[in-house]
């Protein structure tokens, strides 16, 4: 596919598809996506096409649905969506700017990648892994694993291996031929020793050999390490987006 003719909204309903929230509802242009407050993405507004009208009444609904659910209410805003006048408002009713992140692609078409020594897990297994590697209690991530349970697409779930020690795992989903990355990490004590670009490396094979054209992922735009490593395998900026979030301190993971 041309660079220049990327459909933006594929890949935001791929990555929809390859992330599902517990809960999902669209009106008008706005996903309202729900999941126990595990991560921003799928705990938000995703406000897709230009809003207009009473921008108030637009909010107020989105307000009152998280305050039932006892979260912050948090709007999610991808900058090819033409919504500066949403944005201007909900500056001016107090929602700070958080988060600004870049949405990363790649053509997938006519490329090779090495086929790394990766191992390919089950969910549960994964997860334990995924824990290990990222020093986090395995017992707080029930939504986590929720989350991934629900994944209907074709999915890799892969662990690199250095002799008997996980040192590094990633998640990747491939929907409507658009191969997603996430949950992308490496062992803190092994990190810059090229062992993210072996993982991917491995993952982006993995892909191509099971259909995927494109590729895509999503990352802080204040993560220069991250994005040193996947524009040395070709990532380019597509799109940008950002939360608005207001009153609550934030305390969701992307």
């Amino acid at each position: 596919m041309d660079f220049n003719s990327l459909n933006c909204m594929d890949i935001e309903t791929a990555g929809f598809k390859s992330w599902p929230a517990l809960e999902e509802r669209k009106s008008n242009g706005v996903v309202l996506r729900f999941s126990n407050g595990y991560t921003k993405r799928a705990n938000s507004v995703s406000v897709l096409s230009e809003q207009t009208g009473d921008l108030s009444m637009l909010v107020k609904r989105y307000e009152a649905f998280f305050e039932g659910k006892g979260l912050p209410c948090i709007f999610r805003l991808p900058s090819f969506t033409n919504n500066q006048a949403l944005d201007a408002y909900l500056g001016c009713q107090g929602y700070q700017l958080i988060d600004r992140s870049l949405v990363l692609y790649k053509s997938l078409e006519g490329t090779t990648f090495n086929d790394s020594n990766i191992v390919e897990k089950r969910r549960d297994e994964w997860m334990l892994s995924y824990c290990q590697i990222n020093g986090l209690d395995i017992a707080k991530q029930a939504t986590h694993l929720d989350i991934l349970n629900r994944i209907k697409d074709r999915v890799i779930m892969a662990v690199l291996m250095e002799g008997e020690e996980e040192i590094a795992c990633g998640l990747g989903v491939i929907s409507h031929g658009y191969f997603g990355l996430f949950d992308f990490v490496t062992k803190p004590s092994v990190r810059k020793m090229g062992y993210g670009t072996t993982l991917l490396n491995g993952m982006l094979y993995w892909a191509v050999e099971n259909g995927a054209k494109n590729a895509y992922l999503q990352v802080v735009s204040e993560n220069h390490a991250a994005l040193n490593l996947y524009q040395k395998l070709g990532y380019k900026p597509c799109y940008e987006y950002w939360y608005r979030i207001r009153d609550k301190v934030n305390t969701l993971s992307e």
